[in-house]
């Protein structure tokens, strides 16, 4: 077992990987088979929910899954449909604890080629329903994202207003030109002075300007410009009783 920090270069790699690949009906082709211990066949669309900001910075990246239960195509009413919240939570657990299990059973060669053959079929069936899931994850990211640019914003006023203050007191205490505060001051040491009370006055200019434009650049930084979702993988939980 190796532990690899998200920045490490190869797990980086692997994430650019992934990141970089879109995705479409047409080319999920492969699907991730599991049995679980339940009395149900499930299937789970996993979709990609990417936010995007200024200049395409990646603000927000999130799996979004749709479960639903998995009939034969020849026994279907209608399309399949999506599990509510409870059903689906049930089915992602049942998920983990599969993957999480050494030397599962696989289901068989003919219940494979009966999933893969239904996978085009179930694609298409929980697709349209992907969508609407997604916007909703979506706009409680995009809230978040802007708590989060106000909060930063804030933050960033108060430590500028922080530092204006004690940059104008340091200037206020030689402006005055009281000469007690440079008794013992050689010349060397009265000119700098001199230099860092003109650089503390250039201070407080850009201070100002700094306060007009830096806190809208970090709010305007978390502004979602384009939102992506897609489909990238498909999941059968086969019950283990068949």
């Amino acid at each position: 077992t190796v532990h690899l920090h998200l920045e490490q270069r190869v797990a980086q790699r692997l994430l650019a990987r992934f990141r970089s690949q879109g995705f479409v009906h047409h080319d999920l082709s492969r699907a991730c088979l599991a049995q679980a211990k339940d009395a149900i066949p499930r299937v789970i669309l996993l979709g990609r929910l990417s936010l995007f900001g200024r200049g395409a910075e990646r603000l927000h990246e999130e799996l979004v899954p749709v479960a639903a239960r998995w009939i034969e195509p020849s026994q279907r009413k209608g399309p399949l449909q999506a599990y509510a919240r409870e059903s689906e939570t049930k089915t992602l657990t049942l998920l983990e604890k599969s993957i999480g299990e050494r030397g599962a059973p696989v289901p068989g060669e003919a219940i494979q080629r009966k999933l893969l053959a239904a996978a085009p079929l179930d694609i298409e069936a929980l697709l349209p329903q992907l969508q609407p899931r997604a916007e909703e994850i979506a706009a409680l990211a995009i809230g978040k994202l802007q708590l989060r640019g106000e909060r930063e914003a804030k933050d960033l006023r108060e430590t500028l207003d922080r530092q204006r203050k004690r940059v104008h007191e340091e200037l206020s205490k030689h402006e005055g030109g009281s000469s007690q505060l440079t008794l013992g001051f050689n010349d060397d040491e009265k000119r700098q002075l001199d230099a860092d009370m003109r650089s503390w006055r250039t201070r407080l200019s850009q201070f100002d300007r700094d306060l007009e434009r830096e806190p809208q650049r970090i709010r305007e930084f978390y502004e979602v410009r384009a939102t992506r979702i897609e489909p990238v993988g498909l999941v059968y939980l086969w019950p283990e009783s068949n």
